[in-house]
């Protein structure tokens, strides 16, 4: 049974208009007595015994681990006039969702056992309750809903997964963007985590997801990346570059329902992954800003203009994303530097330097909320 499913009932073969009583009923008033019943057993045994001679002699030994179908609906976000994110003259988020959908939907069905289907196939608008019921519909395993990101600073990047915040829902999810994550990291992404989000009425914010998980279908976003910042932007610059994130994101779900494919020589049939549990009550997100930051100059020469300084950074619920710094008091800021939440990182700043100027320095967490801390150059 593929995780997170349970098993589909199938149906009784037709027995010709009879029901099993009247089958029996018509047996029973052709024996006229005993004698005749034992006969008529002697002739049933020999002819079932003779019947399954034949079929060991002629019919293969079935595949006792063949499997279902899984049943995978891609959903290529927005559509029609919902355009999604733009950059103008660069990237327009509804064509290449399409495309990554469709990168996607080709390299899955050539694994054994993967059934395919998009909510779209052209640019057509599609409400978030029409995609989930296009998944029930298709009896889905799981719905991937795929997006490109933008922030309106323009100055974040990076791979993330959204999940559900309940139940069985949260635990397929976030197993699953474990693997997902995973591939965007073997790619060069920078990871953002997988998350969850809430809304004022306390449940889930995205709509695809909250209406998935209402008609028992797991339901991740996955972020691809963002098309507006330099660090991401230029990984998908090109056709094959966008149709490559679709093939990492049909290896994903291959390790994840555990599928194999000749074809491709991959067999992700015995793979292991960490399973993630259901919570206990609601796994809200993060909302508080980092715990613990502290900054430290470990050498500095206004001279040469160089300094080597030490942040500590922690956020238990989280983690650090990101850093930047500041040498005029806040005003300006660096561009976002990884973290990766190291715990602890040194890092060089090369400009003008004064003795007792102040280095401002910030950490942000995976909900990009961030903790400021101060040092002085020596």
């Amino acid at each position: 049974m593929k995780p997170g499913r349970e098993a589909r009932r199938g149906t009784e073969a037709g027995n010709g208009g009879q029901t099993e009583n009247e089958k029996c009923c018509g047996i029973v008033r052709g024996i006229s007595s005993v004698k005749g019943w034992k006969r008529m057993k002697r002739r049933i045994l020999w002819k079932l015994l003779l019947a399954a001679v034949f079929l060991c002699l002629a019919v293969p030994a079935p595949d006792v681990q063949a499997a279902e179908p899984v049943v995978i609906v891609i959903d290529p976000g927005h559509g029609g006039e919902n355009r999604g994110g733009e950059v103008e003259g660069q990237f327009l988020e509804k064509e290449i969702t399409l495309q990554t959908a469709l990168s996607m939907k080709q390299t899955l069905e050539q694994f054994e056992g993967a059934e395919v289907y998009l909510t779209r196939t052209g640019d057509q608008e599609l409400s978030l309750e029409q995609r989930a019921q296009i998944a029930k519909a298709y009896d889905a395993d799981f719905l991937f809903s795929l997006h490109y990101n933008m922030s309106s600073s323009h100055n974040l990047y990076g791979s993330e997964v959204w999940t559900s915040a309940f139940g069985e829902s949260f635990a397929a999810g976030q197993t699953f963007a474990g693997l997902q994550l995973a591939e965007m990291a073997g790619n060069g992404q920078y990871i953002r985590g997988a998350k969850t989000r809430l809304n004022s009425r306390g449940t889930d914010y995205y709509g695809v997801i909250r209406e998935s998980r209402q008609l028992g279908i797991p339901c991740v976003i996955i972020e691809h990346c963002y098309m507006d910042h330099p660090v991401d932007s230029h990984q998908i610059d090109t056709s094959e570059e966008v149709s490559a994130m679709g093939v990492s994101d049909a290896l994903a779900v291959a390790k994840y329902f555990r599928l194999k494919s000749p074809s491709l020589g991959l067999d992700y049939s015995g793979y292991s992954y960490a399973q993630i549990p259901a919570p206990q009550g609601t796994a809200a997100p993060d909302r508080t800003a980092p715990e613990s930051v502290s900054l430290s100059v470990l050498s500095a020469d206004p001279a040469d203009g160089r300094a080597v300084l030490q942040l500590d950074a922690r956020d238990s619920q989280s983690g650090i994303l990101y850093y930047s710094w500041s040498l005029d008091g806040g005003m300006t800021w660096s561009m976002l530097m990884p973290f990766a939440n190291l715990g602890s990182l040194t890092f060089t700043i090369e400009a003008p330097l004064v003795s007792g100027m102040p280095v401002l320095c910030r950490a942000y967490n995976g909900y990009d909320m961030y903790s400021e801390c101060m040092a002085v150059i020596p």
